[in-house]
């Protein structure tokens, strides 16, 4: 914001308790560890069709991934009884329901 409109860059910097002038201060130095994601959100397929998604650990096993799938209540609404043919899990990146 300070090369565009520096007066209103300083105004805001001495309001928010920065010490000397803006343009002066460092740039701030980024947390490798807050970097890091511990979840990742898997997109379940129905036939093919996107029908729900889940927000599972990075290091969840096929088969806790497989449960929580089963047991979510948007998959049991598609699925109503059928009976699954086939179930794909690729951890970390989707799970597929053929029935």
């Amino acid at each position: 914001m300070a090369p565009m409109v520096p007066h209103l860059a300083e105004e805001i910097w001495s309001k928010a308790g920065g010490e000397g002038m803006a343009v002066d201060a460092p740039w701030p130095k980024a947390d490798p560890a807050m970097l890091v994601d511990d979840t990742v959100t898997l997109p379940i397929q129905i036939n093919g069709k996107r029908r729900a998604e889940i927000a599972v650990s990075k290091d969840m096993s096929k088969e806790e991934i497989e449960a929580l799938v089963l047991a979510d209540e948007s998959v049991q609404r598609f699925l109503e009884g059928s009976a699954i043919k086939k179930l794909i899990v690729v951890p970390g990146r989707i799970v597929n329901v053929v029935i």
